[in-house]
């Protein structure tokens, strides 16, 4: 398959699990109205509310459906291509937020709407490129150890002002999904089929030392995802979803494009393009998360088709 292909394909593939992991948190957010208030005091509590509430697992089942297109589009063209496109996903919670939740969105709302359908057209204009530097080198490796020591304890002060501030829980859980795209990169980019099917004893498997860093990326990517999400769980019973998930997504894309960028050397072949999809997504972001969306009179349309009781 020509180049252009696989990239069209990765594309593709990156909007529609955008789309469902945009749904899945406007979904969780109509149980959270409901549920007692989710604390760190008593998480295994606050998480069995969770799971045992069916609009909320049902939020959840769409998020884990997209993690499948999700695992493709890494594959095929990079979390620099890939997380950026999240934006588009919003279009989903503008819609769904509008109906379900009976959020009033601002006129600005549909100027953030075209920004977010035209930044996939400029981001596959830029020609990004897969993943270039080797995670098993020893600069690779101590670019990535930075990183996450910044992003962790950017996290850590963050969560000293959620208190007065609980919109910091969307900078935080931002930070964490960003941190957990680079990983799950790192875990899909030395994940092959070949290899898998080239080991077949535990000895070969410990000496293959990039299924060891892919092991490893998975078992990183997995509990900042779990911490990741229960911060946005908690953020979102004290925010409107419209309001906190672009600032939760802005996070997440700087955070991703620049472990992108740094860690794995993507490049793109036309800056001009791809920084203008970057902008226009962020535009379009701070106009979502700039102005306040007021919820209207609650009409029976949640409890018609998300029923539980």
């Amino acid at each position: 398959m020509p180049e252009h292909l696989y990239k069209t394909a990765g594309i593709g593939l990156a909007l529609l699990a955008m789309s469902l992991f945009s749904l899945a948190p406007v979904l969780q957010k109509s149980a959270l109205d409901r549920l007692p208030k989710l604390t760190f005091s008593n998480v295994w509590k606050s998480v069995l509310s969770l799971l045992k509430d069916r609009r909320w697992m049902l939020g959840f089942a769409v998020g884990c459906l997209g993690l499948l297109p999700y695992a493709a589009a890494l594959r095929l063209v990079g979390v620099a291509v890939v997380q950026p496109l999240y934006g588009f996903g919003f279009i989903v919670l503008l819609t769904v937020s509008r109906l379900m939740l009976h959020e009033k969105l601002h006129p600005a709302a549909r100027l953030a709407m075209a920004m977010l359908i035209l930044m996939p057209m400029l981001i596959a204009f830029g020609d990004v490129s897969g993943v270039q530097y080797d995670i098993t080198q020893q600069s690779t490796q101590s670019s990535l150890g930075i990183f996450m020591l910044v992003i962790l304890l950017s996290g850590g002060v963050l969560i000293f002002f959620t208190r007065k501030h609980p919109i910091c829980w969307a900078m935080i859980s931002g930070a964490l999904f960003g941190a957990g795209a680079v990983f799950a990169q790192m875990a899909i980019s030395y994940l092959t089929l070949d290899e898998l099917r080239g080991t077949r004893t535990f000895h070969a498997l410990i000496r293959n030392e990039d299924l060891m860093f892919s092991l490893a990326a998975v078992l990183i990517a997995v509990p900042l995802n779990v911490f990741a999400d229960y911060c946005m769980q908690v953020g979102l019973q004290k925010k409107t979803a419209s309001r906190f998930m672009p600032i939760a997504q802005t996070v997440n894309n700087v955070v991703a494009v620049a472990g992108g960028i740094v860690i794995f050397g993507q490049r793109a072949a036309h800056w001009h393009f791809y920084l203008a999809g970057i902008a226009l997504g962020l535009a379009g972001l701070f106009l979502l998360a700039a102005f306040k969306h007021h919820p209207e009179k609650k009409s029976d349309f949640e409890d018609g088709v998300f029923a539980t009781k």
